[in-house]
């Protein structure tokens, strides 16, 4: 395949219908929630100065998000724009950073995640958060962070994971033009792709993706779908009919969109282990 075609394939812009339109949605309604809403905003959880979290508490329930951006763009101040409705729902509130290319390394940020899932459930008390009642999810480069992340032995069990838009194979990215940030050599990213690594620590996976995606996002969901379920993990697979890659996440935690009821009811539904649900 041509470097022109790989660029767009792992272009998610190239489909989507207003990606800047999305992404100043994203900021606005973080800006307005940490304007309106209890915060704890930069906690540290780790020594980099990446490596901090703003904190909405709200109930012993949390919804903990890592944002995307090809491990290279955004921050926890465009990742907070669905605390106002988590915290609607008595869900507490984490919005995770974790350092970006080219100063940071993609196993440096994996590393970042799963020190931040336990660094919370450490101190979650401290924020009122029950620790045994954490969701997780991220987009895009966020999903796989927070697929990776989740594979070590030493990361806290999570409740659920809601994984948008990820990439499950990097295989190819050395071969585009995200790599001239992110330095991954081929090496690197056949080792810390999710395809290639054991079951999540948690109790069910939600794998979305939008209708408006390239082929190569769309291949990659179906297919670490079914490696979910090789595994054993019970997981859901959806295909959302009228999103894209920018858009998709605001539904996250939104009772008022078709997926975000999606999101809701697989953070309290008991999945039958190993039975993947596909849907569009």
């Amino acid at each position: 395949m041509a470097n022109a075609l790989l660029d767009r394939e792992y272009s998610p812009s190239s489909v989507a219908r207003d990606p800047e339109g999305s992404l100043r949605h994203y900021r606005a309604r973080g800006d307005a929630a940490r304007a309106r809403l209890v915060v704890h905003e930069s906690v540290p959880y780790g020594a980099d100065p990446g490596e901090r979290c703003h904190v909405f508490p709200a109930g012993p329930e949390a919804l903990v998000f890592v944002h995307g951006g090809h491990w290279q763009e955004s921050g926890i101040d465009d990742a907070c724009f669905a605390a106002e409705d988590a915290v609607a729902q008595g869900l507490a509130y984490v919005a995770i950073g974790y350092g970006l290319a080219p100063a940071r390394t993609v196993p440096e940020m994996i590393t970042s995640v799963a020190r931040a899932l336990d660094w919370l459930a450490e101190t979650a008390p401290r924020y009122g958060i029950d620790p045994t009642q954490v969701h997780v999810a991220g987009s895009s480069a966020g999903a796989h962070l927070l697929a990776a992340a989740l594979t070590r032995p030493s990361t806290p069990r999570v409740r659920t994971a809601c994984l948008v838009s990820g990439l499950y194979d990097l295989t190819e990215i050395p071969r585009t033009y995200v790599n001239d940030a992110v330095g991954l050599t081929q090496e690197q990213a056949g080792a810390h792709s999710p395809l290639t690594m054991p079951a999540p620590r948690c109790d069910s996976v939600l794998l979305a993706v939008g209708q408006h995606e390239t082929g190569s996002y769309l291949r990659q969901h179906a297919a670490y779908a079914a490696h979910l379920g090789a595994l054993g993990v019970p997981v859901t697979a959806r295909i959302v009919p009228d999103r894209d890659h920018f858009d998709l996440p605001l539904d996250l935690a939104d009772p008022s969109t078709a997926f975000g009821r999606v999101a809701a009811r697989h953070r309290v539904a008991r999945t039958q282990k190993g039975k993947v649900s596909s849907s569009r």
